[in-house]
């Protein structure tokens, strides 16, 4: 059992390091998963193992404990990934047993299409214009909130997203101003 002063320690070293380490775990999350919620829910997993471990064994053995955090949110990545994978199966399962969804087929798959063929030609944008584009339309983040993920100022995050809808209306002509790719 351990002593109050030894779980104060423990907590303090805690803190200090989530201070220390947050800001770079969550970019490293959100590089690395594209949607900013997996890559919350993946660094809190990480922040309460490693928590869990150090009140457990100490950290008189962890050298560096933000590489120790990225060892840990890289095993965490790849049991989302799996997640998603066994997510899509269990989908194409109910597909193909005729569990469709209930909404008029037509503008499911229009919707669908449209919103395809726009994430498609996005991905030909340069990397954080991208990143922007998918936080914005595809995660539904807002401009503060962007901005705060990824350290840069809501100016830049307006200004990509106008250069990306421009660069999206010049590569697929009138549809993007139909399909609603608007922002206020």
């Amino acid at each position: 059992m351990l002593t109050e002063s030894e779980t104060t320690m423990k907590d303090s070293y805690f803190e200090q390091v989530y201070e220390k380490t947050h800001r770079s775990l969550i970019r490293y999350a959100i590089v690395h998963l594209d949607d900013p919620t997996d890559a919350e829910d993946a660094l809190q997993n990480v922040y309460v193992d490693f928590y869990r471990r150090i009140q457990q064994y100490g950290h008189f053995d962890i050298l560096s404990p933000e590489a120790f955090l990225i060892k840990m949110l890289k095993r965490e990545i790849i049991q989302n990934y799996k997640e998603r994978e066994r997510r899509r199966l269990h989908f194409v399962e109910e597909i193909k047993e005729d569990r469709i969804p209930k909404e008029p087929f037509e503008d499911v798959v229009m919707d669908r299409a449209l919103a395809e063929e726009i994430f498609r030609n996005a991905k030909a944008l340069p990397k954080e214009m991208y990143r922007t584009f998918v936080l914005y339309y595809g995660y539904e983040m807002s401009v503060t909130e962007i901005a705060s993920q990824l350290d840069v100022s809501k100016e830049a995050v307006k200004s990509r997203l106008l250069r990306a809808r421009n660069i999206l209306k010049q590569r697929m002509g009138e549809t993007c101003s139909n399909g609603g790719i608007t922002h206020e």
